[in-house]
């Protein structure tokens, strides 16, 4: 199982998504949010500050609110596509080896929140984006629509397209997330007191279960729930996700404070249904520590990860995180290092980002990606297009597989 995380110091600031990443709001504010959340979710929970446990506070009503972002981009970048004399460059020259790329981007979204009653939420958010392949914007895309009610100020309900996210796993991966599909599809998802903590189960379906079932099927929806609580220094999470046709998965989670460091470890069994105790059964396990100065000026994240199903036992990744003070401004620079053990790739980005003008950022990166050609990393960022005019066996590569690369991007973003 392979990271599939969206933010900074995830998988996905590979060369592969660099170019939208480096003009991303998140990294030009400096937010720490947006360099170690978990990313696989878009939830407006994320956005609000939600938890899954029904706030009583919170239970108001509110007029209807429109709102809506506008952000368009453009990046340049220039890099090698191996290192000169490697191997894997063979006898082509540096400059043969030199790649220059570039990007533009534009896309905006449109969201509507009501709360009519204390009781009773609407939310709704649409976006597009502009296709460059055809040069239009498409119909625009519902990233969530849901409805909240919440029963006697104790049971919250959730129904429609949404985001979620479960598991600690900032850097790495998220093992413990077992719900990463709940935006693909609609879902319906209930959260209780229970105990010391809080209940929560999901019901949901995506395209790829109603194609292979009918709509009604039971067999179209999978099904999880999580049991999280607070004990003292303590905070548990235990998770369960089933599915027929896949491995029922279990995993676990804890967190507590150790000084100024917050230390977490997550943990996931993948249970062969057709045989439990088979090899095609595998667990991960992921160790965090996180620490941020009093004045939220420095934070450091390291991450330990061991997956069983890479071969031969050799599934470690290791990885750290930094994000240092503002130079000047709200120029805030950041770097991460990510190595996996079993063949010895890895990446290392380095960048720096911060307006120049009311709306305006600026953001400048160098990802380094180390390996050789189809281990972990550097296979991570092929993505192999097949030219129309080439040769039937003839390739080339997008620019994302660089080996390295200096990237420039600037972004207008402003809210209405």
């Amino acid at each position: 199982m392979r990271p599939t995380t969206f933010h900074l110091f995830n998988r996905a600031f590979l060369p592969a998504a660099v170019f939208v990443l480096l003009v991303s709001p998140a990294w030009a504010e400096g937010s720490i949010d947006g360099l170690f959340n978990e990313p696989d979710t878009e939830s407006v929970d994320d956005a609000e500050g939600e938890e899954d446990t029904v706030d009583v506070g919170e239970l108001t009503t509110a007029p209807l609110e429109v709102s809506g972002s506008v952000s368009a981009g453009i990046g340049a970048g220039l890099g090698l596509i191996e290192w000169p004399g490697s191997a894997a460059a063979g006898s082509r020259t540096a400059a043969d080896l030199v790649r220059p790329s570039g990007f533009y981007s534009i896309s905006s979204a449109v969201s509507v929140d009501a709360r009519p009653e204390p009781y009773l939420r609407f939310y709704a958010n649409v976006s597009t984006s502009l296709d460059e392949g055809v040069m239009d914007f498409p119909a625009p895309e519902v990233k969530e629509l849901f409805i909240d009610y919440t029963l006697a100020d104790t049971v919250f309900f959730r129904a429609g397209k949404q985001g979620l996210a479960w598991g600690q796993g900032r850097l790495l991966a998220n093992p413990a997330n077992l719900v990463s599909r709940v935006s693909d599809g609609v879902a319906f998802r209930t959260t209780v007191p229970a105990g010391p903590g809080t209940l929560g189960g999901v019901i949901y379906s995506i395209e790829d279960w109603v194609n292979r079932y009918a709509a009604i099927d039971p067999r179209a929806f999978g099904f999880a729930g999580q049991w999280e609580a607070t004990l003292g220094p303590l905070s548990l999470a235990a998770m369960g996700h089933y599915h027929v046709d896949e491995p029922v998965d279990a995993a676990a989670g804890v967190s507590f404070g150790l000084g100024e460091v917050n230390v977490a470890v997550d943990g996931a069994y993948h249970i062969d249904q057709g045989d439990p105790i088979s090899s095609a059964s595998s667990w991960e396990a992921l160790g965090q520590l996180f620490w941020e100065d009093e004045g939220r000026n420095w934070s450091i994240l390291t991450e330990y990860w061991f997956d069983s199903s890479v071969a031969d036992r050799q599934g470690h990744q290791a990885g750290i995180g930094i994000r240092m003070p503002d130079l000047w401004s709200d120029w805030r620079p950041a770097v991460s290092w990510k190595h996996a053990f079993q063949d010895h790739s890895g990446e290392v980005i380095a960048g720096i980002g911060g307006s120049i003008a009311p709306d305006l950022t600026m953001s400048i990166g160098l990802p380094v990606i180390y390996g050789k050609p189809g281990t972990f990393y550097r296979d991570a960022l092929t993505e192999t297009v097949t030219d129309e005019n080439a040769d039937e066996e003839e390739q080339r590569l997008t620019p994302v597989d660089n080996v390295v690369t200096l990237l420039l991007a600037i972004r207008l973003n402003f809210s209405l």
